[in-house]
C-alpha cells in the first residue's frame, strides 16, 4: 500500500490570504462609501424671507426697494420701527428713522443712509452726494459677488444717493466708476453680518439686470447665514487665490459647483462638476461658512477625499476647497464636516 504525501505550498496560501484580504477590504470600503453616500441629504435652503423696515409707508425708496427685491424672487414685508419685535427673516433698513432701544439682530442690510445705531459694526456714516452714470462691481471674491463675472458694470441714471465714509474694516463690492465712491459694501464682525447697498433702484437703467438680481439674492442669503460659494480653475498661482482670470477661465470653462447644507447640521457637501470639453487644472472652490462655524475638516470616505486639499481662510470666515484636476464629465462629491462652532468669524483646520 503506497502512501501519498501532499505537501503545503504556504507561498500559495500566502497569496490566496493577500487577495482575500484585498477582497474584504475592498467590500468594506464600498459599503463604507454606500453609507457616506447616503448621508448626502442636501438641504434646499429657500431663499430668506426680508423684513423692510421704515419709518413711512409712503417712501418712495422703500417701495422701489420692495419692487427690485420681488424681482429677485426675495420676499419683503414692509413694516415701521415699532413693529421690529414681529420680523421676519433678514432686516433691511430703508429710511428707517430712528431704531428702538431694545432692538437687537446679527444680520441687517441698509439701503442708503443708515438709522442711528448705538454700537458695532451697523455703526456706519454717509454724507450725500451724486451718482455716475455706472456701478462696477470689484473684481476681488467675495461673498456678495460669488459667481458674477469679475469688474461687470450696471449702468444707472445719475441721482442724489448717500455716500459711504469708509472705514478700513469695510469690504467694499462695487463703485461708482468715475468718482470710485463705495456703492456696495458689506462687514462682518464677531458673528454679526451688514450689507449696505448705496444706489436707488429706481435709477437703474434696467431693474431686470440679471447680474443684479444675482448679486441681491447672494447679498441676503449671505446676512442670513447660508453658505456661499464661488470657483476658479487654471494655473495654481491664480486659482489658489480666486483671482479674476481664474474666476473668468472658470465660468468659460463650465465649471459648475455648490455648497449646501446636509440633513446632519454638522456637516457640509461641497459638489464639483465639469460641464465643458477639457481637462479643468486646480479647480478650487471657496465657500464663506456660516457665521457660527469656527474650524471645519474634510470628512467622508477616502474615496471623496482622494486628491482634495483643504485650506483655511480665517479673516473671511471661510475655506478653500482644491484638486489637481477635473475631467470631462466628473462630478465630484465632498464632505465638510463642523469641528468647532462659535458666533463669529470662522477659522479652517488645514490637511
Amino acid at each position: 500500500m503506497s502512501r501519498h504525501h501532499h505537501h503545503v505550498d504556504w507561498k500559495h496560501l500566502g497569496a490566496y490570504g493577500a487577495v482575500a484580504v484585498i477582497v474584504i477590504a475592498a467590500g468594506a470600503l464600498a459599503i463604507w462609501s454606500f453609507i457616506e453616500r447616503q448621508s448626502l441629504v442636501v438641504i434646499n435652503e429657500p431663499l430668506p424671507k426680508v423684513t423692510v423696515v421704515t419709518s413711512d409707508p409712503n417712501s418712495r425708496l422703500a417701495a422701489a426697494w420692495v419692487r427690485l427685491l420681488t424681482k429677485a424672487d426675495l420676499p419683503a414685508n414692509l413694516v415701521t420701527p415699532d413693529s421690529l419685535d414681529r420680523m421676519e427673516g433678514v432686516v433691511f433698513f430703508c429710511d428707517a428713522g430712528p431704531i428702538p432701544p431694545r432692538f437687537s439682530a446679527h444680520a441687517i442690510v441698509i439701503a442708503g443712509t443708515p438709522p442711528p445705531f448705538p454700537a458695532g459694526p451697523f455703526r456706519i456714516s454717509t454724507d450725500a452726494g451724486m451718482s455716475d452714470d455706472a456701478l462696477q462691481l470689484t473684481e476681488s471674491a467675495s461673498p456678495i459677488l460669488a459667481r458674477l463675472t469679475p469688474g461687470t458694470e450696471v449702468a444707472t441714471h445719475r441721482v442724489s444717493v448717500a455716500m459711504l465714509k469708509e472705514t478700513p474694516h469695510m469690504i467694499i463690492d462695487a463703485r461708482w466708476r468715475n468718482s470710485a465712491r463705495a456703492a456696495i459694501m458689506h462687514v462682518e464682525d464677531g458673528g454679526s453680518r451688514c450689507v449696505w447697498f448705496g444706489f436707488d433702484p429706481d435709477s437703474l437703467a434696467s431693474a431686470d439686470d440679471p447680474h443684479l438680481r444675482l448679486l441681491i439674492r447672494t447679498a441676503f442669503r449671505w446676512a442670513a447665514g447660508q453658505p456661499v460659494s464661488d470657483g476658479a480653475v487654471g494655473e495654481l498661482p491664480t486659482a489658489s487665490v480666486l483671482a479674476p482670470e481664474a474666476r473668468k477661465k472658470a465660468r468659460a470653462e463650465r465649471f459648475a459647483f455648490s455648497a449646501d447644507r446636509l440633513a446632519n447640521p454638522q456637516l457640509l457637501s461641497i459638489r464639483m462638476s465639469n460641464r465643458g470639453t477639457l481637462t479643468l487644472e486646480n479647480p478650487t472652490v471657496k465657500v464663506w461658512l456660516p457665521p457660527d462655524v469656527r474650524q471645519v475638516e474634510l470628512a467622508g470616505d477616502l474615496i471623496m477625499r482622494r486628491g482634495a486639499v483643504l485650506r483655511a481662510a480665517p479673516d473671511e470666515s471661510a475655506c478653500l476647497i482644491s484638486l489637481r484636476s477635473l475631467g470631462r464629465n466628473e462630478d465630484r462629491v465632498m464632505k465638510l464636516r463642523v469641528v468647532k462652532e462659535r458666533p463669529g468669524a470662522a477659522t479652517v483646520a488645514e490637511r
